[in-house]
Protein backbone atom coordinates (compact mmCIF):
# COMPACT_ATOMS: atom_id res chain seq x y z
CA UNK A 1 0.00 0.00 0.00
CA UNK A 2 1.22 3.27 -0.85
CA UNK A 3 0.16 6.62 0.27
CA UNK A 4 -0.11 9.03 -2.72
CA UNK A 5 -0.08 13.28 -2.20
CA UNK A 6 -1.04 14.55 -5.27
CA UNK A 7 -0.82 18.58 -6.38
CA UNK A 8 -4.41 18.96 -7.77
CA UNK A 9 -5.06 22.76 -9.76
CA UNK A 10 -8.42 22.38 -10.86
CA UNK A 11 -11.57 24.58 -10.74
CA UNK A 12 -13.57 22.39 -8.03
CA UNK A 13 -10.05 21.14 -5.93
CA UNK A 14 -6.87 22.65 -5.87
CA UNK A 15 -3.60 22.22 -3.30
CA UNK A 16 -2.90 18.69 -1.97
CA UNK A 17 -4.38 15.92 -1.83
CA UNK A 18 -3.96 12.34 -0.29
CA UNK A 19 -5.07 8.88 -1.59
CA UNK A 20 -4.03 5.36 -1.77
CA UNK A 21 -2.41 3.08 -4.66
CA UNK A 22 -2.58 -0.66 -3.27
CA UNK A 23 -0.73 -3.67 -5.10
CA UNK A 24 -3.54 -6.63 -4.78
CA UNK A 25 -1.89 -9.47 -5.91
CA UNK A 26 -4.70 -11.68 -5.50
CA UNK A 27 -6.52 -9.93 -7.77
CA UNK A 28 -3.31 -8.92 -9.72
CA UNK A 29 -4.14 -5.55 -9.89
CA UNK A 30 -3.65 -2.21 -8.90
CA UNK A 31 -6.31 -0.49 -6.53
CA UNK A 32 -6.61 3.40 -5.87
CA UNK A 33 -8.90 4.78 -2.79
CA UNK A 34 -9.92 8.25 -3.30
CA UNK A 35 -12.18 10.33 -0.66
CA UNK A 36 -12.48 12.89 -3.44
CA UNK A 37 -13.14 11.36 -7.18
CA UNK A 38 -14.53 8.10 -8.20
CA UNK A 39 -14.10 5.50 -11.05
CA UNK A 40 -13.25 7.67 -14.53
CA UNK A 41 -11.96 10.64 -12.96
CA UNK A 42 -9.93 11.37 -15.79
CA UNK A 43 -7.23 13.00 -13.22
CA UNK A 44 -7.30 10.02 -11.02
CA UNK A 45 -6.79 7.68 -13.58
CA UNK A 46 -3.76 10.27 -14.92
CA UNK A 47 -1.99 10.41 -11.95
CA UNK A 48 -2.73 6.69 -10.51
CA UNK A 49 -1.16 5.52 -14.01
CA UNK A 50 2.02 7.78 -13.21
CA UNK A 51 2.43 6.49 -10.03
CA UNK A 52 1.80 2.86 -10.94
CA UNK A 53 4.92 3.15 -13.75
CA UNK A 54 7.26 4.19 -11.06
CA UNK A 55 6.40 1.54 -8.81
CA UNK A 56 6.31 -1.05 -11.85
CA UNK A 57 10.27 0.45 -13.00
CA UNK A 58 11.21 -0.23 -8.68
CA UNK A 59 9.62 -4.11 -8.66
CA UNK A 60 11.50 -4.51 -12.20
CA UNK A 61 14.75 -3.19 -10.64
CA UNK A 62 14.74 -5.00 -7.37
CA UNK A 63 12.16 -7.84 -7.35
CA UNK A 64 13.14 -8.89 -10.97
CA UNK A 65 13.98 -12.45 -9.45
CA UNK A 66 10.24 -13.18 -7.16
CA UNK A 67 7.85 -15.02 -8.75
CA UNK A 68 5.68 -12.50 -8.57
CA UNK A 69 5.65 -9.73 -11.64
CA UNK A 70 3.39 -6.94 -11.76
CA UNK A 71 3.78 -5.32 -14.98
CA UNK A 72 0.83 -6.57 -16.31
CA UNK A 73 -1.48 -5.58 -13.46
CA UNK A 74 -3.93 -2.84 -14.19
CA UNK A 75 -5.53 -0.10 -12.32
CA UNK A 76 -9.06 -0.52 -10.42
CA UNK A 77 -10.44 2.09 -8.55
CA UNK A 78 -12.53 0.81 -5.34
CA UNK A 79 -15.55 2.75 -4.84
CA UNK A 80 -14.81 4.44 -1.20
CA UNK A 81 -15.91 6.16 0.95
CA UNK A 82 -16.04 10.80 -0.12
CA UNK A 83 -15.62 13.59 1.56
CA UNK A 84 -16.79 17.24 1.63
CA UNK A 85 -15.79 18.51 -1.92
CA UNK A 86 -14.14 21.63 -0.32
CA UNK A 87 -13.27 19.07 2.98
CA UNK A 88 -9.61 19.42 3.91
CA UNK A 89 -9.63 16.17 5.98
CA UNK A 90 -8.72 13.46 2.59
CA UNK A 91 -5.19 12.48 4.71
CA UNK A 92 -7.75 10.97 7.41
CA UNK A 93 -9.44 9.00 4.69
CA UNK A 94 -6.10 7.97 3.25
CA UNK A 95 -4.99 6.71 6.88
CA UNK A 96 -8.16 4.97 6.83
CA UNK A 97 -8.18 2.97 4.13
CA UNK A 98 -4.06 2.33 4.74
CA UNK A 99 -5.33 0.81 7.95
CA UNK A 100 -8.44 -0.90 7.18
CA UNK A 101 -8.62 -2.16 3.27
CA UNK A 102 -8.03 -5.81 2.90
CA UNK A 103 -8.46 -5.90 -0.81
CA UNK A 104 -12.19 -6.90 -0.69
CA UNK A 105 -14.10 -5.12 2.43
CA UNK A 106 -13.87 -0.78 1.92
CA UNK A 107 -14.05 0.32 5.14
CA UNK A 108 -16.77 2.39 6.01
CA UNK A 109 -16.17 5.87 6.58
CA UNK A 110 -18.61 8.83 7.72
CA UNK A 111 -18.39 12.21 7.93
CA UNK A 112 -19.40 12.47 11.77
CA UNK A 113 -16.37 9.96 12.01
CA UNK A 114 -13.76 12.27 11.31
CA UNK A 115 -13.37 13.84 14.55
CA UNK A 116 -13.44 10.21 16.32
CA UNK A 117 -10.47 9.36 14.02
CA UNK A 118 -8.40 12.76 14.46
CA UNK A 119 -8.38 12.05 18.26
CA UNK A 120 -7.59 8.21 17.92
CA UNK A 121 -4.64 9.21 15.23
CA UNK A 122 -3.46 11.98 17.62
CA UNK A 123 -3.51 9.44 20.57
CA UNK A 124 -1.74 6.36 18.71
CA UNK A 125 1.26 8.88 17.46
CA UNK A 126 1.68 10.85 20.75
CA UNK A 127 1.94 7.09 22.60
CA UNK A 128 4.24 5.75 20.00
CA UNK A 129 7.28 4.06 21.18
CA UNK A 130 9.16 6.54 18.28
CA UNK A 131 8.03 9.95 20.07
CA UNK A 132 11.17 10.20 22.24
CA UNK A 133 8.98 13.42 23.72
CA UNK A 134 7.70 11.13 26.64
CA UNK A 135 6.65 14.64 28.47
CA UNK A 136 3.97 15.98 25.58
CA UNK A 137 0.95 15.25 28.30
CA UNK A 138 2.28 17.92 30.22
CA UNK A 139 3.27 20.34 27.80
CA UNK A 140 0.18 19.71 26.28
CA UNK A 141 -1.91 20.23 28.95
CA UNK A 142 0.32 23.80 30.20
CA UNK A 143 -0.10 25.03 26.90
CA UNK A 144 -4.18 24.15 26.50
CA UNK A 145 -6.98 26.50 28.32
CA UNK A 146 -7.90 24.81 30.90
CA UNK A 147 -4.95 22.33 31.52
CA UNK A 148 -3.17 21.38 34.45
Amino acid sequence: MFPVIEEMGGKEVSGHHWYVLCINNTAQRFEALDSLRSKGNIGLIYHANVVMRRIKEAWKLYYNKLRVQIENYELEIIDAPKQAVRSVHCGFYMLEYLDKWDGVNVPQIRKEDIQKIKKITANKWLNAPFNKNKKWKLQLDSNCPGGK
